[in-house]
């Protein structure tokens, strides 16, 4: 278990410094008032703690393909809605942006199982570095169709045509 440990890197420890500095009370007033969400403050302080969590993941395995759950997710989503304050997070938690890419899975079914394996591979590590399963809600974990993205990358993105839906013609009428 990561905290077990005596000693952590001299990193390690800044950035969970800078985890304990993040703001998210206004990310928890949304899933609290959120006509869509309405969580429960306990619900909500949990959901935040996973998300933490998941983001010191996110920081120490930068080059691994990692998925969170669907609540971690939704925290996640609540925090990118505020894109001011979720790109100033990314610039001083990480030094960058950290993108969140919805399409993980969704591109066959070489994709979907690299998601699953994603999936596995963090509540593995959840239950390595924090003792804890994802199962913070006492229900089975399902995972989310994305995953972050750190580093500019081409990533293939499924597509609809939808034929024409905006031309230039019905403004010069």
């Amino acid at each position: 278990m990561l905290f077990a440990k005596t000693t952590l890197p001299t990193d390690v420890l800044i950035f969970i410094g800078k985890l304990t500095q993040l703001d998210l009370e206004p990310i928890a007033y949304r899933l609290i008032h959120s006509n869509e969400e309405k969580w429960n403050i306990q619900k909500t302080q949990k959901a935040i703690s996973a998300y933490l969590m998941f983001l010191l993941l996110v920081y120490l395995y930068p080059n691994s393909q990692l998925v969170p759950n669907q609540e971690i997710d939704r925290v996640w989503h609540y925090h990118i809605l505020d894109t001011m304050k979720y790109s100033e997070d990314c610039e001083m938690l990480f030094g960058r942006f950290i993108h969140h890419f919805p399409y993980f899975g969704e591109r066959g079914k070489i994709d979907k199982e690299n998601l699953q394996k994603g999936f596995e591979q963090t509540q593995v590590l959840f239950e390595e570095h924090f003792g804890i399963t994802m199962d913070i809600f006492n229900k089975p974990s399902i995972p989310a169709d994305c995953q972050p993205i750190g580093k500019i990358t081409q990533l293939a993105r499924p597509r609809v045509n939808i034929g024409k839906v905006f031309c230039m013609e019905y403004l010069l009428d």
